[in-house]
């Protein structure tokens, strides 16, 4: 179970903002937001950063998968 998760997509459609404009805010490639939306790879901390500035929200609120138990994320000892 994938613990980062992203609403980029959503919190960009609901705002009306296209990807090319987000990735210039972000100094990323259109191509490699695309790949972060979709999850086949994680950004990086100052990317979520700048999300997070962008769209004036928590890292909580834009990157954390709410369907992860606490138990899925402990660590193991």
């Amino acid at each position: 179970m994938t613990v980062l998760h992203n609403r980029i997509k959503q919190l960009r459609k609901e705002r009306d903002v296209n990807q090319q404009k987000l990735a210039d805010y972000l100094g990323i490639e259109r191509t490699s937001l695309s790949k972060i939306e979709n999850m086949e790879y994680n950004p990086s901390a100052k990317t979520i950063l700048k999300v997070c500035e962008f769209f004036d929200l928590s890292i909580g609120d834009i990157f954390f998968n709410k369907s992860v138990s606490i138990n899925d994320t402990k660590e193991v000892v």
